[in-house]
C-alpha cells in the first residue's frame, strides 16, 4: 500500500557522513503527510500490545512494572534516530528481561535498590557494547551464534520463563532452582492451589489464546489486561486473596546515571557483553526479513549503534535492557507502518499511558500478567526448528538439544548459553582442523577438474596427482593436510611424476602453511616427484614471496589454474616420450591429445600455437608407432 516510501528513502542506505551514523536525518525530511495516519495506527497498535507484555516483562526482569514505561519509549524514540530498520520493533524483550534478572540476581537481592540500580547499569553497559561494537564495524558477530544454539537457547529459556510464571496462575508461592526442580516443587505445592486465582489465571489463558488464534488483528494482550481489571473489580477478588498489581508511580522516571560503584559497572561487563549478543542475533535476522520484504538495505553495524542507544536510553532511564520484539514487528508491520515514525508515536503514546493512565491498573491481577507471558513466550520453542535441524544435519541437531537441555539444568541461563557456544565453538575447531582432501580428475570432453569422489566418471593420468584442499590451508588443518596429502603420494608412488596442490580455496596462507608447503615440496624433492602449486590467490602469492618459497619451488611450477598446471606437465612429458613400449605409450597419446583438443578453447593465442605444434607432432609419433606394430 505504502510502496512508495520505499523507494522514495532508498537514500537512507547510500547515506555518508553524519547522516550514515543517524539515519533518521534521512529519512525524516522525506516524510510526507499521508503516511502519518497509517504510522498512528500501527504506533498505537505497538501500544496496545506493549503496556500489557511491558509490565509483564519488567516483572521477568526483576523490577517493578513502571519501569517498562521508562525502559520501552527511550528505546523507540533511540532506535527510529538510529537504527536502519524501517519495521523493527525495540522496546522489550522476554528473553532479554530473564536474562537480565538472571545476571543482576547473582549480585543482588531481587526488587531491592540495589537490584534496580544494576539492572540500569546492565542495561547501560550492553549499549555501550553493541554501540562500540558497531563503531567497529562489528557486525558480523551476527555469525558468532549459530542457529542450532539460538533454537536450544531461545526454546529452553521459553520453558524457564513458563515454569516461572505458572505458580501466580495457581496462587502459589514461587518455587525456585533449575528447570527440574522447579516442575517438581510445582508438583508437590499443587494442593495449596488458591481456587479464586486458578480461575482468573486459567480464564485469561483461555482467553488469551482464544484470541491469537481467532482474532490475530486485535491487541489480544490489552484485551486481556482489561478483562483481568474487570472481574477483579467487579467481585472484589482482591479482598478474597487474588494478587493484584497495587498501585503503580505516575509519570516517567528523569535520566541519570545509576549510583554504582566502579567495581560493580566492571562485574557486569560479561553479562552485558551476552546480553549484546543475545540482543543483536535476536534483532538481526527479523530485520533482514522486513528488509528483504520492502526492498530496502540493512546495515548490520548500525543496527548495532541503535541496539545499543535503545539500550542506554533504557538504563539512564532508570529501566533494564531491552530488545527487538518479532510479535510487536510484525503487527506493526501488518498495520502498515512504514518508517520508525510508528515506534515513536508507540513511544509517546506509552509516555501518556504512564503520565495519566497508571491508576487503572491497581486491579490488574498477576494471573493476568502471567497468562500474558506464557502466551507471548510459548512461539519460542522451536518444535519445527528441531525437526528441520533433525532432517537436515544430525550434529546440529544434537548441539540444540544439549543447549535446550542446559538451559533447563543449570540454574543460570546463561550457563547454558555458554555450554552452547563452547560446544559449537568445538565442533567448528573439529571440524576446520579435520583435512578435507580431494583427488581431482577431468571430466570428459571439458577442463573442467572435479572430485573424483563426486564425479566417479572423471579422468585421471596415473602418473599426475591432483589435490585440493577442499577448506583451504592454514594453522589448524595444515599438519593433517600434511598428512592426507603423504598418504595419498605413498598409495601411488611407483607411478606419479607430478604432484599439483589446489590452493585455490586458500584465499591467504599463514605461517604454518607455508612451513607445510616448504615440507611438501622437499619431501617430493626427495622422492624425485615434481611439486606445482596452482589456483593461487595475490595475497597467496605475496605470501610465497615473501618467505622465499616461490624461489625454491620456481616460477615454472606456481600456476593460475589447475588446467595451466596441467598443461605445462603434458607439455613437457611430451617430450619425454619414448616408443620402447608402443602400446603404453599411444594410449598416453590419447591421453594428452583430449587434454590438449579441450584446453585450445581456454588458453592464450602463445599457448594455443604450442598446443597445435604438441597436437602435431602426438600425430606423428602414434603413425610410427602404428607402422611399428603393423610391421611386427
Amino acid at each position: 500500500m505504502l510502496s512508495g516510501v520505499y523507494m522514495t528513502i532508498q537514500a537512507q542506505a547510500e547515506s555518508t557522513g553524519l547522516r550514515r551514523y543517524i539515519p533518521i536525518l534521512a529519512w525524516l525530511p522525506q516524510y510526507q503527510s499521508k503516511w502519518l495516519w497509517v504510522d498512528i495506527i500501527a504506533g498505537l497498535t505497538i501500544m496496545a500490545l506493549l503496556v500489557p507484555e511491558g509490565m509483564a516483562y519488567a516483572e521477568l526482569a526483576g523490577m517493578p512494572p513502571q519501569t517498562a514505561f521508562y525502559a520501552a519509549p527511550a528505546g523507540l524514540i533511540l532506535y527510529a534516530i538510529f537504527g536502519s530498520s524501517r519495521q523493527l520493533v525495540v522496546a522489550v524483550s522476554a528473553i532479554v528481561a530473564v536474562m537480565s534478572a538472571s545476571i543482576v540476581g547473582a549480585l543482588a537481592p531481587a526488587h531491592s535498590p540495589e537490584f534496580i540500580a544494576l539492572t540500569a547499569v546492565l542495561a547501560i553497559m550492553a549499549g555501550l557494547v553493541a554501540l562500540l561494537a558497531g563503531l567497529l564495524r562489528l557486525g558480523r558477530i551476527a555469525q558468532f551464534f549459530s542457529e542450532s544454539v539460538l533454537v536450544g537457547f531461545i526454546s529452553g529459556l521459553a520453558l524457564v520463563i513458563m515454569i516461572k510464571q505458572i505458580p501466580k496462575l495457581f496462587g502459589l508461592e514461587p518455587v525456585s532452582g533449575n528447570f527440574w526442580e522447579r516442575v517438581i516443587e510445582l508438583v508437590h505445592e499443587l494442593p495449596e492451589t488458591h481456587m479464586q486465582i486458578l480461575a482468573v489465571g486459567l480464564s485469561t489463558l483461555i482467553l488469551m489464546i482464544f484470541l491469537e488464534r481467532r482474532f490475530k488483528r486485535i491487541p489480544a494482550a490489552l484485551i486481556v489486561m482489561i478483562y483481568g481489571i474487570a472481574v477483579v473489580s467487579v467481585f472484589d477478588l482482591a479482598g478474597q486473596g487474588v494478587h493484584i498489581i497495587g498501585e503503580i508511580h505516575s509519570g516517567v522516571a528523569p535520566p541519570k546515571l545509576p549510583d554504582i560503584s566502579l567495581q560493580a559497572w566492571l562485574t557486569l561487563i560479561p553479562g552485558a557483553i551476552a546480553i549484546t549478543l543475545v540482543i543483536f542475533a535476536e534483532a538481526i535476522q527479523p530485520a533482514r526479513s522486513f528488509a528483504g520484504k520492502h526492498h530496502y538495505e540493512i546495515d548490520e553495524n548500525q543496527e548495532l549503534i541503535g541496539l545499543g542507544m535503545a539500550n542506554m536510553g533504557a538504563g539512564f532511564f532508570q529501566g533494564f535492557p531491552i530488545g527487538a520484539s518479532l510479535s510487536k514487528s510484525a503487527d506493526n508491520d501488518a498495520a502498515g507502518g512504514a518508517t520508525q515514525m510508528a515506534g515513536i508515536i508507540a513511544a509517546l503514546s506509552t509516555i501518556l499511558v504512564a503520565l495519566f493512565f497508571t491508576p487503572l491498573f491497581f486491579n490488574l491481577p498477576e494471573a493476568a500478567l502471567a497468562a500474558i507471558v506464557i502466551v507471548a513466550v510459548s512461539g519460542m520453542v522451536k518444535v519445527n526448528d528441531f525437526q528441520r535441524l533433525y532432517r537436515l544435519h544430525r550434529p546440529e541437531f544434537w548441539l540444540a538439544v544439549i543447549t535446550f537441555l542446559g538451559v533447563l539444568t543449570f540454574k543460570e541461563v546463561l550457563a547454558g548459553l555458554l555450554l552452547g557456544v563452547v560446544l559449537s565453538l568445538l565442533t567448528l575447531i573439529w571440524r576446520t582442523s579435520t583435512p578435507k582432501l580431494s583427488v581431482l580428475g577431468r571430466i570428459p570432453g571439458t577442463v573442467l577438474y572435479k572430485s573424483t569422489k563426486h564425479h566417479p566418471d572423471t579422468v585421471t593420468d596415473p602418473s599426475l596427482l591432483i589435490l585440493r584442499p577442499d577448506e583451504g590451508i592454514f594453522f589448524a588443518n595444515a599438519a593433517g593436510l600434511r598428512n592426507a596429502i603423504r598418504r595419498q603420494i605413498g598409495a601411488a608412488r611407483m607411478s606419479i611424476k607430478v604432484t599439483i596442490i589446489d590452493v585455490e580455496m586458500s584465499n591467504d596462507l599463514d605461517v604454518s602453511s607455508v612451513e607445510m608447503l616448504e615440507k611438501l615440496y622437499e619431501e617430493h624433492e626427495s622422492l624425485g616427484i615434481q611439486f606445482k602449486l596452482a589456483g593461487i590467490h595475490q595475497p597467496v602469492r605475496e605470501m610465497l614471496d615473501i618467505s622465499g618459497l616461490t624461489e625454491k619451488i620456481s616460477e615454472e611450477n606456481l600456476h593460475h589454474t589447475v588446467l595451466e598446471a596441467v598443461l605445462a606437465y603434458a607439455l613437457k612429458h611430451l617430450e619425454e616420450l619414448t616408443i620402447d613400449d608402443p602400446e603404453t605409450v599411444i594410449n598416453r597419446i590419447d591421453a594428452l591429445t583430449a587434454i590438449f583438443d579441450n584446453a585450445s578453447e581456454h588458453v592464450s593465442e602463445e599457448h594455443r600455437a604450442r598446443l597445435s605444434t604438441a597436437i602435431d607432432r602426438l600425430e606423428g609419433v602414434r603413425s610410427q608407432l602404428e607402422e611399428q606394430q603393423e610391421q611386427s
